[in-house]
């Protein structure tokens, strides 16, 4: 599969500001870049919006996505609210018909049990640019609350950005039948040993067909 990956906001565009200035768009990039590498090792394709702190309009991101002919698009935010307390993550989908929507609840699911913060749920929008411009089904995951100062003190530990990276990649992997690679370790499979190299190239062929794109003859 190709996923486009997009980091909310970028450069001039900061996006949410917690109490002791963490910055949205950081934050959301370095659990994006993790979540990229995971996909990465399980041999998916990925393409970003950005891998620095840029700045890209709504329509640039929704216009690569498409142009790239990607099969899944998935924004990542962190939220915001006048209320210090609220806390929690949701997930956007354009409407409840999304092939993402299922996708969407486990996100929510599996992210609120990782970090322990409060599941919201799967919320519906016609209004987010990138939930409405994209061609491909899209789903933009809201992390949880900047504006909440426990959330924001945690945003300071490297392993509690692991969890929500590692988290949200276990579910994207999974919906495409497939597991996070721990510590970079990778597992070969032999499917057989042929006398005849016509019938070997034929199986690995066959085997490229259904997607294992990094068979190979030894």
């Amino acid at each position: 599969m190709k996923w486009y990956l997009d980091f909310g906001h970028g450069g001039k565009d900061s996006g949410a500001i917690g109490t002791n200035k963490t910055k949205e768009s950081d934050t959301v990039l370095k659990i994006g870049m993790l979540i990229k590498n995971n996909l990465e090792q399980a041999f998916e394709k990925v393409i970003t919006t950005r891998e620095d702190d840029k700045y890209y309009s709504l329509d640039y991101r929704s216009s690569k996505a498409n142009k790239e002919n990607c099969d899944y698009f998935v924004s990542i935010h962190m939220n915001s609210s006048t209320n210090k307390s609220a806390k929690g993550v949701e997930v956007w989908v354009y409407d409840e018909k999304s092939k993402l929507y299922t996708l969407s609840k486990n996100i929510c699911s599996n992210l609120s049990k990782t970090i322990n913060t409060p599941n919201r749920g799967v919320k519906i929008s016609k209004s987010f640019s990138v939930l409405r411009k994209t061609k491909m089904p899209a789903l933009l995951i809201e992390i949880d609350f900047i504006s909440n100062s426990s959330v924001e003190a945690s945003l300071k530990s490297d392993k509690y950005i692991k969890d929500i990276s590692d988290s949200i990649s276990k579910s994207l992997l999974a919906f495409v039948n497939k597991s996070i690679v721990d510590d970079g370790i990778f597992y070969r499979v032999c499917i057989g040993e042929f006398k005849d190299k016509n019938d070997a190239i034929q199986l690995k062929n066959t085997a490229i067909s259904k997607g294992f794109n990094n068979a190979y003859i030894i």
